[in-house]
């Protein structure tokens, strides 16, 4: 069942709808709202709207990299356990 939240980004106050928890919902806020008040630290005379575009990007960027990463990390899963499942086999085959 959907809530409606109240919060501030990068100064401006936002209400809206979502199915997630609070704790969800303040996680996400807080690390939109943490990647915004990084690109205006970095330039200092920059547009909402250009602020908001690059925090996307980058928030994307972090994405793409945890999929790559994920990937990765269960591929080589999928490995040793095909190596240890063989393992196994031989075990058995050689008893």
């Amino acid at each position: 069942m959907s809530k409606t939240y109240e919060l501030t980004i990068l100064n401006q106050r936002f209400t809206f709808k979502s199915d997630n928890d609070e704790k969800q919902v303040k996680k996400v806020a807080d690390y939109v709202n943490k990647k915004m008040h990084d690109i205006v630290a970095k330039n200092k005379a920059i547009s909402t709207a250009n602020v908001a575009i690059l925090a996307a990007l980058n928030i994307a960027d972090d994405f793409v990299q945890y999929q790559f990463t994920q990937k990765e990390q269960i591929g080589k899963w999928a490995n040793r356990l095909k190596e240890v499942s063989q393992s196994k086999l031989v075990q058995k085959e050689q008893k």
